[in-house]
């Protein structure tokens, strides 16, 4: 399953990477998730780890992160394991950013593999996706405000 969103932003990549590379920052635009803690001391980096809490449905998971790709001001990669995926099952969180006209213009793709998902949720999921109408403010439009605010 691949789930995938984008924004332009105005202000330079290095002002975005601020909010994407540090795990504590992203509670600031992502109200899911409740609670960050490292496991890795240090700069973050390729193989930078940390557990997660975020609310879902109502409920607290948890899941375990480590940074697969971190080419500053460029690309994120984080694979999560647990939560409620299954045993094998993992996701990635993919972050691109790419200046354009002063700005820039920031790529979110969300991969889940492994998952044994039938045909027909698939589809379902690809449906809501297509046509369903958002509730509340995309995670990537307030991290867009809080990137475009004051320093």
């Amino acid at each position: 399953m691949i789930l995938t969103d984008s924004v332009r932003i105005n202000a330079q990549p290095e002002r975005v990477w601020q909010y994407l590379e540090d795990p504590e920052r992203m509670k600031l635009w992502n109200p899911k998730i409740k609670e960050v803690v490292p496991i890795s001391w240090g700069q973050r980096s390729r193989g930078f780890r940390y557990r997660i809490t975020y609310v879902m449905g109502g409920r607290e998971r948890e899941s375990s992160a480590e940074i697969e790709e971190y080419l500053p001001c460029a690309r994120l990669v984080i694979r999560h394991t647990g939560a409620s995926l299954p045993l094998n099952a993992y996701a990635q969180e993919m972050y691109e950013l790419s200046p354009t006209g002063g700005g820039t213009l920031l790529t979110q793709t969300i991969r889940v593999h492994n998952l044994r998902v039938n045909f027909f949720l698939r589809l379902l999921v690809f449906f809501v996706q297509r046509f369903g109408k958002p509730t509340g403010k995309k995670y990537l439009v307030q991290l867009k405000e809080l990137a475009e605010g004051p320093a």
